[in-house]
């Protein structure tokens, strides 16, 4: 009986794609676009937040309920009917910047206590998978895509002695700044705006520990990237690695649609929407990112080990528990969420 709903769930997706395609074949009704990939994200993402299996009928009829939406709305692709639309001047000139804007949102409404809570979500994924934590104490770390530092500053109330986080985004790096100032972890915290690309080569062999969380699947070579993950590791140092993984249930689909429906959209007249209808800032800026980063690998999870192994690691360990919203654990289970969503991040803790 599931099987059946998750087959309409997809056949839905698709037919939500067919009717905005009808009814703005040249990508001009904005405020229609955004809204419908909002409350196709927010369809999916509810669910895995709650103590209980992910409901796939109540999925299906929130993404129903996006038809009747489209099918209702006034909107279409007459410039006549687009108002302001056509005289935004937001765009940005290439997707470095675009990214530069998108990551300077993230986590920006966060409550100072929300921030400083940065070790909880670190340490408990890592102990819901019984691994120990003492190999932080006194560490030197790296942080790579440090973002505004939540797990530079985890690492630091873990136990480390010294972190250095790096982050392309010069906006997420002054966030960082700005929310570390005064604070005696902050004293810890060396952040560097860069590409981890280019990290000097006198940071080879630095590190105790080695933080590449979410940034990997992002990297137009993630190969690359888990190599200067290895270089900057000592001997017998450890790594963290969080990446997409494949999975066959509708989320990805879902993602995949929401990505052509703002494909025509401005990120920043995007935001503006999300923000008008009161969207919190973390859930604003999770919808975003899957819509708005140019690059989106999903990883075999076989093919992401070996190559692990590869590039030198050893003791490769994958992450078996996580917090209620992580699809590993959600999986485990729920026999639901394992058909709605199926496994789509992957965690290592690994050693050189």
């Amino acid at each position: 009986m599931r099987q059946n709903v998750i087959k309409q769930i997809f056949y839905t997706l698709d037919e939500i794609e067919h009717h905005i395609l009808q009814k703005d074949s040249r990508g001009q009704c904005w405020d229609l676009r955004t809204t419908c990939a909002y409350r196709i994200f927010r369809a999916f993402d509810i669910p895995r937040f709650r103590l209980e299996p992910a409901d796939p009928n109540q999925v299906l009829a929130d993404l129903r309920s996006v038809i009747e939406y489209i099918e209702q709305s006034p909107m279409n692709g007459d410039p006549q009917t687009l108002g302001s639309n056509q005289v935004f001047h937001g765009c940005f000139q290439n997707d470095a910047e675009r990214m530069q804007y998108l990551y300077g949102l993230a986590w920006s409404q966060l409550s100072r206590d929300q921030y400083f809570d940065a070790a909880r979500l670190f340490a408990d994924r890592m102990r819901n998978s019984n691994f120990d934590l003492s190999f932080l104490r006194g560490a030197e770390c790296l942080d790579l895509g440090t973002g505004i530092a939540r797990y530079a500053l985890a690492m630091i109330q873990l136990g480390a002695q010294h972190v250095v986080g790096i982050d392309f985004s010069l906006e997420c790096i002054q966030e960082a700044k700005r929310r570390l100032k005064g604070s005696e972890e902050g004293k810890l915290i060396t952040l560097i705006h860069g590409d981890l690309y280019e990290l000097s080569r006198d940071r080879d062999q630095a590190f105790d520990f080695v933080c590449a969380n979410g940034v990997i699947h992002h990297l137009p070579d993630p190969v690359k990237g888990l190599q200067v993950v290895f270089r900057c590791l000592r001997k017998s140092g450890k790594a963290f690695a969080f990446v997409f993984s494949q999975s066959d249930g509708p989320w990805w689909r879902s993602i995949e649609l929401i990505r052509k429906l703002t494909a025509p959209v401005p990120l920043q007249y995007a935001h503006k929407i999300v923000t008008f209808y009161e969207v919190q800032g973390t859930k604003s800026f999770n919808m975003l990112d899957y819509c708005y980063t140019p690059i989106q690998h999903k990883f075999d999870r076989k093919w992401f080990e070996q190559t692990l192994s590869d590039v030198g690691f050893r003791d490769i360990r994958f992450l078996e528990g996580g917090v209620i919203h992580d699809s590993v654990l959600r999986c485990k289970l729920f026999e639901a969420d394992r058909e709605l969503y199926g496994i789509t991040e992957i965690r290592y803790l690994m050693e050189k």
